[in-house]
């Protein structure tokens, strides 16, 4: 298929408190689109203040697809991502719109891009045991259990990185296969063949502004009521320990003060790094994105302008 004969898909990808969500907003007024969201925390319920979610009025507004989809206490994963990112494709399509993915969960977009592959399932009971070593011994003997069982992918992947450790042992026990020959076989490619994707990032080398705006927003953000949302959170529902809300940015900050961890303004302190550590991984993200268009964050704005130009495809 011809490449103007495809219907497009628009991408805008960026570090937190770029701005662009309000960059989204201000597109579909202007242009037939709906946004999908391309956000990790902003899927749970009742996570609303801790992961800058737009206002209730505002996604009464314009709908945020995959937003306020499931409870805290539940596990989203990339595949329940990239399953409901195909139908909501098609669904805005169907309505002659453009679907507009927005957001900053980079692995999120990887997977639409790369595909997703056929993966064994989560297996709580051995992530326990895994969290028990790791508790016991620090995350470094989980990496060096990966170095011997899957070398090739334990030199990709940050010795401290939990998360992608504990998931490529899980991967091993459970099929006797490496991670490393499992990956990025499966719908390979996929949503370029069927689709014109075309992908805006917002994107400073220059920190110092993002940080600017990372901190007012922290301020605001605890001043709108982190603390009290927190403790809704955990009174209503029974989050597990491994659940990923309890490790996302603001949340485990947060947590941690109301244990009596630490106090306000080393809740702020803690917050404050872990946000800025974020945006650095995802800018990290995307020093290496392939095809992509990068816009400063004062220069954004021009992103609107092209992602106009792409509704005579649909």
């Amino acid at each position: 298929m011809n490449k103007k004969n495809k219907k497009p898909i628009a991408f805008i990808l960026g570090p937190t408190a770029s701005g662009k969500t309000d960059l989204a907003i201000n597109i579909c007024n202007s242009i037939p689109a709906e946004i999908i969201s391309v956000d990790s925390v902003m899927v749970y319920k009742d996570c609303d203040i801790g992961s800058a979610k737009p206002s209730k009025d505002v996604l009464l507004k314009h709908k945020h697809h995959l937003v306020d989809c499931i409870n805290p206490e539940s596990i989203y994963s990339v595949a329940d991502f990239y399953k409901s990112s195909l139908e909501l494709i098609t669904e805005i399509h169907n309505k002659n719109k453009l679907p507009l993915f927005v957001g900053g969960s980079m692995m999120y977009f990887k997977s639409l891009i790369n595909g997703l592959d056929n993966l064994p399932e989560r297996d709580d009971e051995y992530r326990s045991e895994l969290q028990n070593i790791k508790n016991k011994n620090g995350v470094e003997l989980l990496h060096k259990m990966l170095k011997e069982l899957d070398p090739n992918y334990a030199k990709r992947v940050n010795v401290f990185d939990e998360k992608r450790i504990i998931r490529a042992l899980e991967i091993h026990k459970a099929s006797g296969n490496q991670l490393s020959t499992m990956v990025g076989y499966k719908n390979k490619d996929y949503l370029s063949n069927t689709y014109s994707v075309y992908q805006f990032g917002i994107f400073d080398e220059d920190r110092s502004l993002l940080h600017s705006r990372i901190e007012e927003r922290l301020k605001i953000i605890i001043q709108n009521g982190l603390i009290d949302e927190v403790k809704n959170l955990l009174n209503k529902y029974k989050i597990p320990e491994n659940r990923p809300i309890r490790k996302s940015v603001n949340y485990k900050q947060a947590i941690s003060f109301l244990n009596e961890e630490y106090d306000s303004d080393e809740l702020f302190k803690r917050a404050l790094y872990a946000t800025r550590q974020l945006a650095k991984r995802q800018m990290t993200w995307l020093r290496s994105w392939d095809h992509l268009e990068a816009f400063e964050i004062k220069t954004s704005h021009k992103i609107e302008e092209s992602i106009k130009r792409l509704i005579t495809s649909l």
